[in-house]
């Protein structure tokens, strides 16, 4: 699928807008280090607020710590913070980054984070 395909924004709307919720997201590249999405969310009617998130999985197989994925994933992190996403400690073993960018930003961000989190895995 073409990113521009992937990342249409009219679509993730309205589908956020149909949904109980008021939010739509799509994953759009992942590997069993990380997964990187984009969103919407409507915290009032009229003013959507569009997001890029990236879950970075510290320990994928669950069993033993591999220090080269860490490391890595510190690398990431550290980039992350510096470009202001937020990071938050989740249950599943996993750091989740986030930030809202504007409708018109977002798949310029996502390719940006794409770059940066396949440079930091390889």
């Amino acid at each position: 699928m073409k990113e521009s395909e992937t990342l249409d924004v009219k679509a993730l709307l309205e589908e956020a807008k149909a949904s109980e919720h008021g939010e739509a997201y799509r994953t759009l590249d992942k590997n069993p280090h990380f997964r990187i999405g984009v969103g919407v969310r409507l915290t009032t009617p009229n003013k959507p607020s569009f997001f890029v998130e990236i879950l970075l999985y510290l320990c994928p197989s669950f069993k033993n710590a591999d220090l080269n994925v860490l490391e890595k994933s510190l690398n990431c992190l550290k980039e992350l913070k510096s470009s202001n996403y937020a990071l938050t400690c989740q249950d599943s073993n996993c750091v989740s980054c986030e930030a809202t960018v504007s409708a018109t930003r977002l798949a310029e961000e996502y390719g940006k984070i794409k770059a940066l989190i396949k440079a930091g895995f390889g």
